[in-house]
């Protein structure tokens, strides 16, 4: 059915992201990495190597100082909640630290 009045560009993609919810959530997966350097702070995150998130919201994080790692380790359920929270949805069900 063809809409005869216009629609705003704002209302269309809330529409779009109400109806694919799975689509939302990929884009919140994409913003993980700037999201984390944000949670973390610049300090941690320069120790940072890789971030990546597999199926079933395994979050891999990668870092090259083992202080830092068992930093991260010792945070990551808080780190995990905060991560979701940030986001606005459950993207991260664990925190896997390398």
């Amino acid at each position: 059915m063809r809409r005869r009045e216009p629609v705003r560009v704002g209302e269309a993609l809330d529409q779009f992201f109400r109806e694919r919810p799975e689509i939302l959530k990929k884009f919140a997966e994409a913003r993980l990495p700037e999201v984390w350097t944000q949670v973390v702070g610049p300090e941690i995150a320069k120790y940072t190597q890789r971030v990546s998130v597999e199926r079933g919201g395994r979050m891999f994080v990668y870092l090259s100082s083992s202080v830092v790692r068992n930093e991260i380790f010792m945070r990551r359920a808080a780190l995990k909640e905060e991560l979701n929270r940030v986001l606005g949805q459950e993207v991260v069900a664990h925190l896997i630290v390398k």
